[in-house]
């Protein structure tokens, strides 16, 4: 049975994408999704990033949303618009961070 998950994931954008300074393309942000398993939501986030030319690298934090649960404003709002909408995949705020420079 599907549940609601939240996901607390690091991402690349492709450079030039969100108006962001050259060289910040790597970053944080909060996901809110529909799915059966972590590994469901995380594979679903995944293939919907691609689509975008964006890259899941990592993930900080998956679990299911509890009924009740409060998060803060922007993610609160995230969880009542998946309720909405069984197809949903909610993007929080890209909170990026200068790329590692090379050796």
């Amino acid at each position: 049975m599907e549940k609601l998950w939240k996901l607390r994931v690091e991402i690349q954008v492709e450079p030039g994408d969100l108006d962001l300074d050259p060289g910040h393309e790597r970053g944080f942000m909060n996901v809110v999704t529909w799915a059966d398993s972590a590994a469901c939501a995380e594979q679903k986030l995944a293939e919907y990033l691609e689509t975008f030319g964006w890259h899941l690298l990592a993930i900080e934090d998956s679990v299911p949303v509890r009924d009740g649960e409060v998060f803060g404003s922007e993610l609160d709002e995230a969880i009542v618009r998946a309720k909405e909408n069984r197809a949903a995949i909610i993007l929080g705020t890209f909170h990026s961070y200068p790329s590692p420079k090379p050796c």
